[in-house]
């Protein structure tokens, strides 16, 4: 089972999440925990801080109280070896904002981690003091991975080993155990972290490999919706779908699901149930090979703050596959995903999250040999089984700076006419 932030943002979360573990305790059960509440948000923001070598302390100690005021609401006494756990990590975080990496990715990765440090103590204590019997094992010994920091790949024969080695004998001792989603290591021991929101692969990765019954991923909605039923009032829940309907949903932004949680579960022919929080009572969305009710609803996805950059060669020569491949390295390089993609003769054109120092590193790395103009504040609508009449109601008011339409998908990238 995977608890999510959102779902542990204060202490009643919190409780919560220990009733439906307690709950499922009487089978072998792992549970994957994020950091709580917008700890990694706030992480960032240290992280940010870092690099621009400005004061932490007061943003630091917010975090700390953060924390601390959620273990003294959940525990009528806190244990002196949870404060001293604690106070070890909270040290380990204020010297990690005063090391040197070998680049911006490495620190994002080893400050940014200890939001599921911190989380994963704490649910471990609380359970203690639940009286389930728990184990605690840190993902940095169960998933291995490369080096390549904030979007690290898994290791798959290492991992298989160490996660066979490491939780079996302790799912044997009917132990339930927590660990951090999100975060692994690399073959020299070096934090590495598996994307934003990765909390769901960790949990998928460890259900592949141990061969489980199913995956579950509790959120605060119903379970899987066709759309933001923050943003659309009439979104509805998708019972079933199949898991390639899902990495297509996941693949173009649906934030319930990581993208890469779906493809381990697939290989094993293992469930994947996402279940609302509130009530376990209630039917959830069912993620399987059944593929039968795929096309019965649209789906809606919208992302936020894009940035549309076209791109051209200085003397309007043709965008050919030599330069394609020098922007594909660029993009790469830095890190930068591409959400949309378009070219023309002379023109290449792309739409990704809107990251000002990110965007900065990738003019300067093209710079050279191209002309680039850009455009922020648009928004990327994809709909998924569309039709012309929901197309004509979510983008006709709106200024269209480019869209692609395919037999399933429709997306367009656009900002509200002024």
């Amino acid at each position: 089972m995977k608890f999510g932030g959102a779902l542990m943002g204060n202490a009643s979360g919190i409780i919560t999440v220990g009733r439906l573990i307690e709950e499922y305790s009487c089978e072998p059960l792992i549970v994957v925990v994020s950091a709580l509440g917008k700890t990694t948000n706030a992480l960032e923001h240290l992280y940010e801080l870092y690099l621009d070598g400005k004061e932490m302390a007061d943003d630091f100690f917010k975090v700390k109280q953060f924390h601390l005021s959620i273990v003294h609401d959940i525990l009528p006494q806190v244990p002196n070896e949870l404060s001293a756990q604690l106070d070890i990590i909270f040290d380990k975080l204020w010297d990690a904002l005063a090391d040197k990496y070998e680049n911006r990715y490495d620190a994002y990765d080893c400050i940014v981690s200890y939001g599921e440090e911190l989380s994963s103590c704490i649910i471990f204590h609380y359970l203690q003091y639940l009286g389930l019997k728990t184990r605690l094992i840190c993902a940095k010994e169960l998933i291995v991975t490369d080096s390549n920091f904030t979007d690290a790949s898994i290791d798959w024969k290492f991992t298989s080993k160490t996660v066979s080695a490491k939780l079996l004998p302790v799912l044997k001792n009917n132990e339930v155990v927590i660990t951090q989603g999100f975060v692994g290591a690399d073959m020299h021991g070096k934090t590495t972290t598996l994307g934003r929101e990765g909390s769901d692969f960790t949990a998928a990765i460890i259900g592949n490999l141990l061969d489980f019954d199913e995956v579950t991923i509790w959120k605060t909605v119903p379970g899987l919706m066709n759309a933001d039923p923050h943003r659309f009032s009439n979104a509805v829940k998708l019972d079933n779908l199949s898991y390639h309907e899902a990495i297509e949903l996941a693949y173009y932004g649906a934030s319930v699901i990581h993208p890469k949680t779906i493809q381990p579960l697939k290989q094993k022919n293992i469930p994947l149930f996402v279940r609302p929080f509130y009530d376990s009572s209630l039917s959830p969305t069912s993620i399987t090979k059944d593929s039968s009710k795929d096309k019965e609803l649209p789906s809606i996805i919208v992302k936020d703050n894009q940035i549309l950059l076209s791109i051209s060669t200085r003397n309007l020569s043709f965008i050919e596959e030599e330069n394609l491949k020098n922007i594909f390295d660029a993009f790469s390089k830095n890190k930068i995903h591409i959400n949309l993609m378009q070219n023309s003769a002379v023109s290449f054109s792309v739409c990704f999250n809107e990251n000002l120092v990110k965007l900065e590193a990738l003019i300067s790395e093209l710079s050279d040999d191209f002309s680039m103009k850009y455009n922020t504040g648009l928004q990327l609508i994809t709909i998924r089984h569309y039709t012309d009449e929901l197309v004509n109601e979510l983008v006709g008011n709106k200024k269209v700076y480019l869209f692609q339409k395919s037999r399933v998908n429709a997306q367009f990238l656009v900002k509200d006419k002024i």
